[in-house]
């Protein structure tokens, strides 16, 4: 996922040029333009955070979640959005396991090693091969869980 990319974009009357955006690391990144009923749209910025929401790790649909409900609305209220981009970072992989501070670009997307490992407070660690959405059981989680317990 694009750092500042458009999430979200207001199309219906009461939120047009609205517009929620993926974090970008850096100083003064706009994450926001919300406009409800009001004008001018007011920008939101951030300072000192990283790209948290392309991370690897859990994701959470919280995006689409908003827009699945903006858009059950009745459409003469004028909160029709477009979303897409509909998931984003929840728990970034490195945080999970307690191995580093997700503090910056570096921290992360530079890939956990082996060694790195050592330094979890955990016994043992499994990676889904893919980003899937927070507590999502899989077969290939559920399966290196079982290997785990012992006979």
């Amino acid at each position: 996922m694009a750092a500042g990319a458009d999430a979200l974009i207001g199309d219906g009357a009461a939120v047009s040029g609205t517009k929620l955006r993926t974090q970008s690391e850096g100083e003064s990144q706009v994450v926001a333009n919300p406009r409800v009923l009001t004008t001018p749209n007011r920008e939101v910025l951030t300072n000192g955070l990283p790209d948290i929401d392309g991370a690897p790790g859990g994701t959470l649909p919280g995006l689409g979640i908003l827009a699945d409900k903006l858009n059950e609305l009745p459409a003469v209220l004028g909160f029709r959005v477009s979303n897409p981009i509909r998931e984003h970072c929840f728990v970034p992989a490195v945080s999970a396991i307690a191995v580093r501070e997700p503090a910056t670009h570096d921290d992360l997307y530079t890939p956990i090693r082996d060694e790195d490992l050592e330094e979890t407070p955990f016994h043992a660690v499994k990676f889904a091969s893919q980003s899937e959405m927070h507590t999502l059981v899989t077969e290939e989680l559920s399966t290196w869980f079982l290997d785990q317990l012992p006979y």
